[in-house]
């Protein structure tokens, strides 16, 4: 590694492992979600559990070139597949209303960890990470929105995978 980390290699590895764990969570997130669709039967909640599986995928999809730049190689999708579904069983049992807000009291709580990611980065991830960050923001909204009956919450989710796929050229 280059730069300021040659002097501080305990930060350095600090982010590294890090990084790698976020993006095998948002993989992880991406079956949960996945297995959610499969478990509601309303085709409407079905859809955005897909888009909220979605949103996870381009979440780490955003970040792989700073795991390609590292040399970083996460646990296969299979291996991360079978630990994202630890959780399903517990938040299907909560139904919809539960499982929504669930996620408004408890998702914010994740946001100073994408932050503190942000910080540690070299200056040139950041702007990457940034947008790994952002899809909590479109997740958290999402479910505020759905809590209040908003017809339109799934909004900010297609829009972060829409921006996230021109940002990946795959438009």
């Amino acid at each position: 590694m280059i730069g300021p980390w040659l002097i501080m290699p305990d930060q350095s590895m600090r982010y590294l492992d890090t990084l790698l764990l976020y993006f095998e969570e948002e993989i992880m997130g991406e079956a949960y979600f996945l297995a959610l669709a499969d478990a509601f039967n309303e085709p409407v909640q079905k859809h955005k559990m897909t888009l909220l599986a979605k949103v996870e995928r381009q979440a780490a999809e955003i970040v792989r070139p700073l795991l390609d730049k590292y040399e970083l190689r996460p646990r296969t999708d299979e291996v991360l597949h079978e630990i994202g579904l630890d959780d399903v069983a517990k938040t299907k049992n909560m139904g919809w209303q539960g499982m929504i807000t669930h996620m408004v009291n408890n998702y914010p709580d994740y946001m100073p960890q994408f932050e503190v990611l942000e910080t540690m980065a070299p200056i040139e991830d950041r702007p990457l990470l940034e947008i790994l960050t952002e899809h909590e923001t479109a997740t958290i909204e999402f479910a505020k929105l759905e809590l209040s009956g908003d017809p339109e919450s799934t909004v900010l989710l297609e829009t972060y995978i829409k921006n996230c796929k021109e940002i990946r050229g795959l438009t």
